[in-house]
């Protein structure tokens, strides 16, 4: 059923600081870039991963990168690509 195997759930973090976020996303930003499978994933929403906002009183970094993550996701999922 599923096509490919990407593993990055162990990159993902719990600290909602925007630090340890940033670094989260970057870390899995550079497993996506250098996985065949997400070739066609849209490299803009690669970048925004690697600049996540700080946030305001409204959104903090941790909804920015559920977002993007929430993209990611749905690649996987229309890509079948189990993500590990």
């Amino acid at each position: 059923m599923w096509n490919s195997r990407v593993r990055f759930k162990h990159l993902l973090t719990k600290d909602e600081t925007h630090e340890a976020v940033q670094a989260s996303m970057n870390a899995i930003a550079t497993v996506i870039e250098g996985n065949t499978a997400f070739l066609s994933f849209n490299s803009v929403l690669i970048e925004k991963m690697r600049n996540i906002p700080q946030g305001d009183d409204f959104f903090g970094p941790v909804d920015y990168a559920n977002k993007l993550l929430a993209s990611v996701y749905d690649f996987a999922d229309a890509n079948r690509i189990w993500i590990d």
